[in-house]
Protein backbone atom coordinates (compact mmCIF):
# COMPACT_ATOMS: atom_id res chain seq x y z
CA UNK A 1 0.00 0.00 0.00
CA UNK A 2 1.41 3.35 -0.95
CA UNK A 3 1.63 5.61 1.84
CA UNK A 4 -0.55 8.44 0.16
CA UNK A 5 -3.11 5.87 -1.16
CA UNK A 6 -3.84 4.50 2.81
CA UNK A 7 -3.14 7.74 5.23
CA UNK A 8 -5.83 6.44 7.05
CA UNK A 9 -7.21 3.08 6.85
CA UNK A 10 -10.50 3.20 9.16
CA UNK A 11 -14.06 2.49 9.33
CA UNK A 12 -14.38 3.39 5.74
CA UNK A 13 -10.80 2.67 4.59
CA UNK A 14 -11.20 -1.02 5.21
CA UNK A 15 -13.42 -1.75 2.09
CA UNK A 16 -12.84 1.64 -0.19
CA UNK A 17 -9.64 3.58 0.73
CA UNK A 18 -11.41 6.30 1.40
CA UNK A 19 -10.39 6.88 5.16
CA UNK A 20 -11.88 9.23 7.47
CA UNK A 21 -11.16 8.49 11.45
CA UNK A 22 -7.40 7.22 12.07
CA UNK A 23 -6.62 10.85 12.64
CA UNK A 24 -9.82 11.59 14.66
CA UNK A 25 -10.25 11.69 18.30
CA UNK A 26 -10.87 8.44 20.48
CA UNK A 27 -14.53 8.13 20.80
CA UNK A 28 -17.02 5.14 22.40
CA UNK A 29 -14.95 2.09 23.12
CA UNK A 30 -15.99 0.15 20.20
CA UNK A 31 -14.84 2.99 17.98
CA UNK A 32 -11.36 3.11 20.04
CA UNK A 33 -11.15 -0.67 18.95
CA UNK A 34 -11.90 -0.28 15.17
CA UNK A 35 -9.20 2.50 15.13
CA UNK A 36 -6.81 -0.11 16.84
CA UNK A 37 -8.18 -2.80 13.66
CA UNK A 38 -7.42 0.03 11.45
CA UNK A 39 -4.44 1.19 11.94
CA UNK A 40 -2.85 -2.51 12.78
CA UNK A 41 -4.15 -3.43 8.98
CA UNK A 42 -2.28 0.10 7.36
CA UNK A 43 0.87 -0.98 9.04
CA UNK A 44 0.48 -4.74 7.69
CA UNK A 45 -0.60 -3.25 4.34
CA UNK A 46 2.64 -1.18 3.83
CA UNK A 47 4.49 -4.18 4.91
CA UNK A 48 2.83 -6.23 1.97
CA UNK A 49 3.53 -3.57 -0.36
CA UNK A 50 7.52 -3.10 0.48
CA UNK A 51 8.13 -6.89 0.74
CA UNK A 52 5.94 -7.84 -2.58
CA UNK A 53 8.93 -7.94 -4.59
CA UNK A 54 10.58 -10.66 -2.88
CA UNK A 55 7.53 -12.39 -1.32
CA UNK A 56 5.13 -12.32 -4.01
CA UNK A 57 4.69 -13.41 -7.21
CA UNK A 58 3.91 -11.06 -9.92
CA UNK A 59 1.34 -11.20 -12.89
CA UNK A 60 0.17 -8.19 -14.87
CA UNK A 61 -2.83 -8.28 -17.40
CA UNK A 62 -3.74 -5.60 -19.32
CA UNK A 63 -5.74 -3.87 -16.91
CA UNK A 64 -4.42 -4.62 -13.29
CA UNK A 65 -1.08 -6.23 -11.57
CA UNK A 66 -1.58 -8.97 -8.79
CA UNK A 67 1.12 -9.81 -6.71
CA UNK A 68 -0.01 -13.56 -4.90
CA UNK A 69 2.00 -14.32 -1.63
CA UNK A 70 4.48 -17.21 -2.28
CA UNK A 71 3.40 -20.68 -1.29
CA UNK A 72 -0.32 -19.49 -0.94
CA UNK A 73 -0.96 -21.61 -4.66
CA UNK A 74 -0.06 -24.14 -7.40
CA UNK A 75 1.98 -21.98 -10.11
CA UNK A 76 -1.12 -23.25 -12.51
CA UNK A 77 -3.75 -21.78 -9.62
CA UNK A 78 -1.91 -18.84 -9.79
CA UNK A 79 -2.22 -18.68 -13.66
CA UNK A 80 -5.62 -19.04 -13.34
CA UNK A 81 -6.76 -16.70 -10.30
CA UNK A 82 -4.93 -13.90 -12.16
CA UNK A 83 -7.15 -14.91 -15.27
CA UNK A 84 -10.15 -14.75 -12.97
CA UNK A 85 -9.30 -10.98 -11.28
CA UNK A 86 -8.92 -9.67 -15.02
CA UNK A 87 -11.88 -11.24 -16.44
CA UNK A 88 -13.55 -9.85 -13.24
CA UNK A 89 -12.14 -6.17 -13.40
CA UNK A 90 -13.19 -6.33 -16.95
CA UNK A 91 -16.90 -7.44 -16.25
CA UNK A 92 -16.84 -4.85 -13.58
CA UNK A 93 -15.78 -1.89 -15.74
CA UNK A 94 -18.25 -2.59 -18.70
CA UNK A 95 -20.87 -2.93 -16.30
CA UNK A 96 -20.44 -0.11 -13.99
CA UNK A 97 -19.35 2.20 -17.30
CA UNK A 98 -16.37 3.34 -15.22
CA UNK A 99 -12.42 2.57 -16.24
CA UNK A 100 -9.46 3.19 -14.10
CA UNK A 101 -8.09 6.93 -14.93
CA UNK A 102 -4.43 6.26 -14.63
CA UNK A 103 -3.54 10.00 -15.20
CA UNK A 104 -5.79 10.68 -12.45
CA UNK A 105 -4.55 8.13 -9.95
CA UNK A 106 -1.26 8.65 -10.87
CA UNK A 107 -0.21 5.17 -11.87
CA UNK A 108 -1.02 2.93 -14.89
CA UNK A 109 -2.32 0.28 -13.06
CA UNK A 110 -3.83 -0.78 -9.78
CA UNK A 111 -2.20 -3.50 -7.46
CA UNK A 112 -3.61 -5.86 -6.21
CA UNK A 113 -2.60 -8.47 -3.82
CA UNK A 114 -3.53 -11.89 -2.58
CA UNK A 115 -2.13 -12.31 0.65
CA UNK A 116 -2.76 -12.85 3.88
CA UNK A 117 -0.86 -10.60 6.10
CA UNK A 118 -3.46 -7.43 5.25
CA UNK A 119 -6.09 -8.14 7.36
CA UNK A 120 -9.07 -8.35 5.93
CA UNK A 121 -9.67 -7.90 2.00
CA UNK A 122 -9.74 -3.45 1.35
CA UNK A 123 -9.42 -1.11 -1.66
CA UNK A 124 -8.10 2.51 -2.29
CA UNK A 125 -7.86 4.56 -4.94
CA UNK A 126 -5.01 2.37 -6.44
CA UNK A 127 -4.14 -0.93 -4.36
CA UNK A 128 -6.30 -3.65 -3.44
CA UNK A 129 -5.73 -6.13 -0.52
CA UNK A 130 -7.65 -9.74 -0.89
CA UNK A 131 -7.75 -12.01 2.45
CA UNK A 132 -6.21 -14.75 0.71
CA UNK A 133 -8.19 -17.31 3.22
CA UNK A 134 -11.40 -16.25 2.36
CA UNK A 135 -10.55 -14.81 -1.11
CA UNK A 136 -9.00 -18.13 -2.47
CA UNK A 137 -12.08 -19.87 -1.40
CA UNK A 138 -14.44 -17.05 -2.85
CA UNK A 139 -12.65 -15.01 -5.55
CA UNK A 140 -15.67 -12.91 -6.63
CA UNK A 141 -15.12 -11.12 -3.89
CA UNK A 142 -12.07 -9.48 -5.60
CA UNK A 143 -14.87 -8.03 -7.60
CA UNK A 144 -16.48 -6.63 -4.84
CA UNK A 145 -13.23 -4.62 -4.01
CA UNK A 146 -12.99 -3.82 -7.99
CA UNK A 147 -16.06 -2.28 -7.29
CA UNK A 148 -14.80 -0.04 -4.47
CA UNK A 149 -11.66 1.01 -7.02
CA UNK A 150 -13.47 1.72 -9.67
CA UNK A 151 -16.15 4.26 -7.83
CA UNK A 152 -13.22 6.47 -6.83
CA UNK A 153 -14.20 9.24 -8.81
CA UNK A 154 -11.29 11.81 -8.12
CA UNK A 155 -8.71 10.58 -4.89
CA UNK A 156 -8.04 13.88 -3.90
CA UNK A 157 -11.48 15.59 -2.92
CA UNK A 158 -14.14 14.85 -0.63
CA UNK A 159 -14.80 11.89 1.59
CA UNK A 160 -11.57 11.11 -0.29
CA UNK A 161 -9.11 13.86 0.15
CA UNK A 162 -5.69 12.60 2.11
CA UNK A 163 -5.47 16.02 4.01
CA UNK A 164 -8.65 16.34 6.20
CA UNK A 165 -8.52 17.43 9.69
CA UNK A 166 -9.59 15.33 12.78
CA UNK A 167 -12.88 17.25 12.53
CA UNK A 168 -13.39 17.58 8.91
CA UNK A 169 -12.96 13.65 9.09
CA UNK A 170 -15.29 12.84 12.24
CA UNK A 171 -17.86 15.55 10.57
CA UNK A 172 -18.01 13.52 7.14
CA UNK A 173 -17.95 9.82 8.84
CA UNK A 174 -21.14 11.42 10.72
CA UNK A 175 -23.12 11.82 7.82
CA UNK A 176 -21.59 9.18 5.12
CA UNK A 177 -23.76 6.13 4.22
CA UNK A 178 -21.13 3.12 4.58
CA UNK A 179 -24.65 1.00 3.71
CA UNK A 180 -23.93 2.17 -0.20
CA UNK A 181 -20.64 1.32 0.11
CA UNK A 182 -21.09 -2.52 1.24
CA UNK A 183 -24.07 -2.26 -0.91
CA UNK A 184 -23.67 -1.54 -3.94
CA UNK A 185 -20.25 -4.17 -4.16
CA UNK A 186 -22.01 -6.82 -2.64
CA UNK A 187 -24.84 -6.42 -5.18
CA UNK A 188 -22.17 -6.01 -8.05
CA UNK A 189 -20.39 -8.75 -7.82
CA UNK A 190 -23.18 -11.19 -7.06
CA UNK A 191 -24.77 -9.88 -10.40
CA UNK A 192 -21.46 -10.34 -12.12
CA UNK A 193 -19.96 -13.56 -11.12
CA UNK A 194 -21.35 -15.96 -13.45
CA UNK A 195 -20.02 -13.88 -16.15
CA UNK A 196 -16.17 -14.65 -15.62
CA UNK A 197 -17.67 -17.35 -14.36
CA UNK A 198 -17.00 -17.73 -10.57
CA UNK A 199 -19.35 -18.80 -7.80
CA UNK A 200 -21.42 -15.92 -5.66
CA UNK A 201 -18.97 -13.64 -3.50
CA UNK A 202 -21.50 -14.82 -0.10
CA UNK A 203 -20.25 -12.01 1.99
CA UNK A 204 -21.61 -13.13 5.60
CA UNK A 205 -24.55 -15.16 3.92
CA UNK A 206 -25.13 -18.07 1.95
CA UNK A 207 -26.77 -17.09 -1.08
CA UNK A 208 -27.09 -14.33 -3.60
CA UNK A 209 -28.88 -11.17 -5.01
CA UNK A 210 -31.61 -13.77 -5.04
CA UNK A 211 -31.84 -14.58 -1.53
CA UNK A 212 -30.52 -11.78 0.00
CA UNK A 213 -34.01 -10.40 0.86
CA UNK A 214 -35.47 -13.14 2.88
CA UNK A 215 -32.04 -13.35 4.79
CA UNK A 216 -32.02 -9.13 5.20
CA UNK A 217 -35.44 -9.98 6.58
CA UNK A 218 -34.39 -12.90 9.09
CA UNK A 219 -31.70 -10.53 10.33
CA UNK A 220 -34.00 -7.73 11.31
CA UNK A 221 -36.04 -10.21 13.26
CA UNK A 222 -32.78 -11.13 15.86
CA UNK A 223 -31.05 -8.32 18.26
CA UNK A 224 -27.81 -8.39 16.26
CA UNK A 225 -29.48 -7.33 12.94
CA UNK A 226 -31.87 -4.56 15.14
CA UNK A 227 -28.76 -2.49 16.63
CA UNK A 228 -27.18 -1.95 12.48
CA UNK A 229 -30.50 -1.21 11.41
CA UNK A 230 -30.62 2.49 12.20
CA UNK A 231 -26.99 2.80 10.50
CA UNK A 232 -28.65 1.25 7.13
CA UNK A 233 -30.72 3.66 4.57
CA UNK A 234 -29.07 6.43 6.91
CA UNK A 235 -25.69 7.81 8.11
CA UNK A 236 -22.90 6.57 10.62
CA UNK A 237 -21.18 3.57 11.10
CA UNK A 238 -22.09 1.20 13.75
CA UNK A 239 -19.17 0.57 16.36
CA UNK A 240 -17.19 -2.74 16.50
CA UNK A 241 -17.36 -2.66 12.43
CA UNK A 242 -14.08 -3.91 12.50
CA UNK A 243 -13.44 -5.48 15.72
CA UNK A 244 -16.62 -7.78 15.66
CA UNK A 245 -17.50 -8.84 12.36
CA UNK A 246 -19.93 -11.89 13.17
CA UNK A 247 -22.27 -9.97 14.80
CA UNK A 248 -21.91 -6.64 13.50
CA UNK A 249 -20.42 -6.20 9.96
CA UNK A 250 -22.42 -9.41 8.98
CA UNK A 251 -25.77 -8.37 9.24
CA UNK A 252 -24.64 -4.79 8.42
CA UNK A 253 -23.59 -5.90 4.83
CA UNK A 254 -26.49 -7.76 4.16
CA UNK A 255 -29.28 -5.17 5.32
CA UNK A 256 -27.00 -2.81 2.94
CA UNK A 257 -26.65 -5.11 0.16
CA UNK A 258 -30.90 -5.50 -0.07
CA UNK A 259 -31.41 -1.93 0.44
CA UNK A 260 -29.17 -0.91 -2.65
CA UNK A 261 -30.46 -4.06 -4.45
CA UNK A 262 -33.85 -2.22 -3.60
CA UNK A 263 -32.93 0.73 -5.32
CA UNK A 264 -31.09 -0.51 -8.10
CA UNK A 265 -34.11 -2.17 -9.30
CA UNK A 266 -36.19 0.98 -9.75
CA UNK A 267 -33.72 3.85 -10.04
CA UNK A 268 -31.08 1.66 -11.74
CA UNK A 269 -27.37 0.56 -12.02
CA UNK A 270 -26.06 4.17 -13.13
CA UNK A 271 -27.92 6.26 -10.61
CA UNK A 272 -26.69 4.16 -8.38
CA UNK A 273 -22.71 4.26 -9.09
CA UNK A 274 -23.12 8.36 -9.50
CA UNK A 275 -24.49 8.65 -6.64
CA UNK A 276 -21.36 6.30 -4.74
CA UNK A 277 -19.31 8.62 -6.89
CA UNK A 278 -20.98 11.91 -5.83
CA UNK A 279 -21.27 10.90 -2.04
CA UNK A 280 -17.43 9.88 -1.68
CA UNK A 281 -16.31 12.86 -3.69
CA UNK A 282 -17.87 15.40 -2.38
CA UNK A 283 -19.29 16.47 1.44
CA UNK A 284 -23.05 16.13 1.43
CA UNK A 285 -24.86 13.80 3.71
CA UNK A 286 -25.79 11.25 2.35
CA UNK A 287 -29.49 11.76 2.92
CA UNK A 288 -28.96 15.20 0.58
CA UNK A 289 -26.88 13.32 -2.11
CA UNK A 290 -29.42 10.72 -2.20
CA UNK A 291 -32.50 12.94 -2.77
CA UNK A 292 -30.18 15.28 -5.10
CA UNK A 293 -29.83 11.82 -7.44
CA UNK A 294 -32.64 10.15 -7.33
CA UNK A 295 -35.09 12.60 -6.58
CA UNK A 296 -36.56 11.02 -3.53
CA UNK A 297 -36.47 11.46 0.59
CA UNK A 298 -33.77 8.49 1.51
CA UNK A 299 -36.33 8.95 4.81
CA UNK A 300 -38.62 7.42 1.93
CA UNK A 301 -36.84 4.73 0.59
CA UNK A 302 -36.20 3.46 3.39
CA UNK A 303 -39.92 3.18 4.58
CA UNK A 304 -40.59 1.45 1.13
CA UNK A 305 -37.76 -1.00 1.45
CA UNK A 306 -38.69 -2.58 5.18
CA UNK A 307 -42.48 -2.54 3.93
CA UNK A 308 -41.25 -4.73 1.20
CA UNK A 309 -39.30 -6.82 3.36
CA UNK A 310 -42.12 -7.19 5.85
CA UNK A 311 -44.32 -8.34 2.86
CA UNK A 312 -41.50 -11.09 1.78
CA UNK A 313 -43.46 -14.83 2.14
Amino acid sequence: MSGQTHRRIALFAVLVGLGIVTGSRPSATGQDRDQQVASDMQRASREVVSTAATAADRFESRHLILYIDKGLLSTAAEQQFSADLEKGFVVASDYLQRTFNSRQRGVGKPSYYLTNRAGISHAGATDVFLFARRVIASPAIAIHETVHLLLVRTATTGRNREDLSADEEATLMATSGLWLVEGMASYVADELAARVPLPPARLFFDGDNSTVDTEARKWLAESRGQKVAPFVGSHGIPEDFLADRPNVAAPFYVLGHSLVKFMIRRAGVSAMARLYEEHFDGTRSIEDDVKRVTRKELSQWREEWLRFLADIR
